[in-house]
């Protein structure tokens, strides 16, 4: 499961001169420094007269992230931050529950630790097959014969009705 780091760009725009007809606006990576803040806020022309800027554009590669005009940038510059932070098991997490749920980047990094992801099952067969022959949880060897008439695809069905998840292209997908 290979999933992305954050890679985000926002266009911040003098809102001033916009308002005024002309589009000033400079690209800034994210995460960023202070230096790089206030280098953009400098070269867009935000000033004692023209004070106010909104993101105009945006540029990103991580599944639900949704960035406003007028969001605050401190607080998506920690977002990404964090999200740059966790390593890429928490990233699949996150993508798939945002896949299954269509929630946001935010509400997924709050909820990370209770998301469960089985990678690779992606039907009702392999769910079944994953429970009863990858998980430990069972000992078919003990069943003998009996074994080879387990039905997977049922048991993967209930367990899917049970636990409330769903199939991404991540895996299953499910909260605890």
């Amino acid at each position: 499961m290979t999933t992305e780091t954050g890679t985000v760009r926002i266009a911040l725009t003098n809102l001033g001169k916009y308002n005024e007809g002309s589009l000033v606006f400079k690209w800034l990576d994210l995460p960023y420094t202070d230096e790089d803040l206030q280098e953009t806020l400098k070269a867009i022309g935000i000033n004692e007269e023209y004070e106010e800027y909104f993101i105009s554009d945006t540029d990103s590669d991580i599944t639900g992230l949704t960035i406003g005009e007028y969001d605050d940038i401190e607080e998506l510059n920690d977002l990404i931050t964090d999200y740059d932070n966790l390593d890429e098991w928490d990233r699949g997490k996150i993508a798939a529950i945002i896949e299954s749920d269509s929630i946001s980047l935010k509400e997924a990094m709050e909820c990370v630790d209770e998301i469960e992801l089985i990678p690779d099952v992606d039907n009702e067969r392999d769910l079944g097959y994953y429970y009863v022959e990858d998980s430990g949880i069972y000992d078919t060897k003990s069943l003998g014969p009996l074994a080879n008439y387990i039905d997977y695809e049922s048991f993967g069905r209930d367990i899917q009705l049970d636990k409330a998840g769903s199939f991404t292209s991540y895996g299953y997908v499910t909260r605890r």
